[in-house]
């Protein structure tokens, strides 16, 4: 195991330690050691070892709050301090001038400063202090500075979040509704992996559908050149929120064998990659889009750009689900490849991810066949492939169940309409591609699978025409049952010379001699003009049978019958009368 997945691991055991109050559940311990494919005893010991490099001394880490005894009364010409106990009467009331009366309720109270005295010391204070005080940990949290994270290498740290997007999208059947948007980050090169929109809420499923399409290999141009991207990565940072930190979570991150971090409860900064990117997002693509929901209220309450509730929304002037994904989808490219980060030194992500020299480890194909989502009911094989969401998917293996009328089920990721994998019940058939993206490989791989069926054809029909000559110059019985004398067999091999000698052609040079050795008289055979009449195209062929012939002479009868029905007719002498 090398360095850095180490300390992935480790982390990841302090990030749960964070969140359960200091104290590591065992089942997170034995979670992770399986996942690093340790002992449990050694990652504690790691753990331990980790805490002990970097505990500091006691007097370094707390920090001195002035007391009411040090600061004593306060006395002209000794600045007036703030102390804790101003502070905790001014977070009782949350306002100076009632937390100045509550704390000198009269003139002459022991130690009373004036109100502007006492304001003015509680701007004093660190920015971070007094905006916690007055409005809580969120406006603290605007205030103070953080130690930023940054992966040694590529997929090393994802970051995965979601948010419920502030846009309004129609689905089938007209009903309107606003889509939740997954999003997976990498940290040490900026590159967004993926962004998806899904009709509901992230259960098992769609969190399983996010991590396989963000580790499929995704291709990307720049200058020319075409960059992979995609892979496994060591650990996956998510918030500790209930979409998130549920069983659906620990399913796709086992199936890809990847670490969990969670961080803290409403630590918002720990997942920053992930809360910036949504940022972001909001502010290059949705705010544009139609039916934005954070458009500012008009004067009578009312958002300005769309109504607040889905029934007053007119679903076609809204986007479908899928315009949304494409929205995203090139969103996602320009970020990717124009968009110049200066902590990455004023270059594109994808640049940064090229020229990462790290090792990529491919999912495999098996897994992500396992994490993709169901689609609700089976399909049939039609001469286009499998027509699923508005594409027809083909495929040879397709073939056979096409003549058989059977179904199969589809998987499918959301973002992805490239591909989708074809199951008989359980069992992998193949994978189908969208026709109109099939490469020339892909092409010839169905022509060549139409061809051997046709040699099959020609193989089976050859013989069965074989077997019908054999029949007809030896005789049903002789064909297969009892022995054959030798006139028989002498019969059944000239038949078959008949038929499998085809290629054979008699030397012409050569004369023919009669049984007695001399040659044989030149015999002249009139020559076949080639204008002689043939069978005209439209004549009618001959009647094969005579029941055929019957019906035949009937039907012309018929016709002749009804033609000289007309007024006028002389047809054929019937009506000569």
């Amino acid at each position: 195991m090398t360095h850095t997945e180490k300390d992935a691991v480790v982390r990841a055991a302090l990030a749960y330690q964070s969140t359960y109050g200091g104290v590591l559940p065992n089942f997170a311990v034995e979670q992770i050691a399986s996942h690093a494919g340790i002992a449990p005893r050694s990652l504690r010991r790691w753990i331990a070892d980790y805490q002990a490099r970097a505990a500091e001394p006691a007097s370094a880490s707390i920090p001195k709050t002035p007391s009411t005894d040090e600061a004593g009364p306060h006395r002209k010409g000794n600045p007036f301090e703030i102390d804790e106990d101003h502070l905790t009467a001014v977070r009782s009331v949350l306002n100076l001038k009632a937390a100045h009366a509550l704390l000198w309720p009269e003139e002459h109270s022991p130690g009373r400063v004036s109100y502007p005295t006492f304001a003015r010391a509680f701007k004093n204070l660190p920015p971070s202090i007094r905006e916690g005080i007055l409005h809580g940990w969120d406006a603290m949290g605007r205030h103070q500075v953080y130690l930023s994270m940054t992966a040694p290498h590529r997929n090393h740290t994802w970051h995965l979040d979601w948010t419920q997007a502030d846009v309004w999208v129609s689905l089938s059947r007209a009903q309107v509704v606003r889509p939740w948007i997954g999003i997976v980050r990498d940290n040490a090169t900026s590159m967004r992996l993926a962004a998806v929109a899904y009709a509901g809420r992230p259960n098992e499923d769609a969190m399983c559908d996010l991590l396989a399409t963000a580790a499929t290999t995704r291709e990307y141009v720049i200058d020319g050149e075409t960059i992979p991207v995609g892979g496994l990565p060591v650990q996956l940072v998510l918030d500790n929120a209930r979409e998130h930190f549920a069983e659906a979570v620990t399913r796709g991150a086992v199936m890809l064998g990847v670490v969990i971090a969670p961080t803290k409860a409403f630590y918002k900064h720990q997942n920053g990659p992930a809360e910036s990117t949504f940022s972001g997002l909001n502010k290059q693509l949705l705010a544009a889009l139609p039916a934005y929901t954070k458009g500012g209220n008009g004067d009578d309450g009312q958002p300005l750009l769309c109504p607040s509730t889905p029934d007053e929304i007119d679903p076609d002037m809204v986007l479908t689900m899928e315009s949304l994904q494409k929205h995203l989808d090139q969103w996602l490219e320009t970020q990717n490849v124009t968009t110049r980060l200066v902590r990455l030194g004023d270059q594109p992500p994808l640049v940064a991810w090229r020229d990462d020299p790290t090792e990529v480890t491919p999912i495999a194909e098996e897994t992500v066949r396992a994490m993709m989502m169901r689609a609700s009911f089976d399909r049939a094989i039609n001469g286009e492939g499998i027509r699923f969401r508005g594409v027809d998917y083909l495929a040879p293996e397709l073939n056979a169940y096409r003549e058989t009328g059977a179904k199969v089920t589809v998987r499918y990721l959301s973002r992805e309409t490239r591909f989708i994998e074809v199951f008989d019940g359980d069992t992998w058939i193949c994978r189908a591609f969208d026709r109109r993206l099939l490469t020339e490989t892909q092409r010839q791989a169905i022509l060549r699978n139409r061809e051997r069926d046709l040699d099959l054809l020609k193989r089976i029909n050859a013989a069965a025409v074989q077997d019908r000559r054999h029949q007809h110059a030896t005789g049903d019985e002789a064909a297969y049952d009892g022995d054959m004398t030798t006139e028989q067999q002498a019969a059944v091999d000239d038949a078959v010379s008949n038929v499998t000698a085809l290629d054979f052609r008699r030397d012409r040079t050569e004369p023919r001699l009669e049984q007695n050795g001399e040659p044989a008289e030149a015999v002249e055979i009139d020559r076949v003009d080639p204008t002689t009449p043939q069978r005209l195209k439209r004549q009618v062929a001959p009647s094969r049978t005579k029941a055929e012939e019957k019906r035949r002479i009937k039907k012309i009868q018929h016709a002749k019958e009804r033609i000289s029905k007309r007024p006028g007719s002389n047809f054929g002498g019937i009506n000569d009368d």
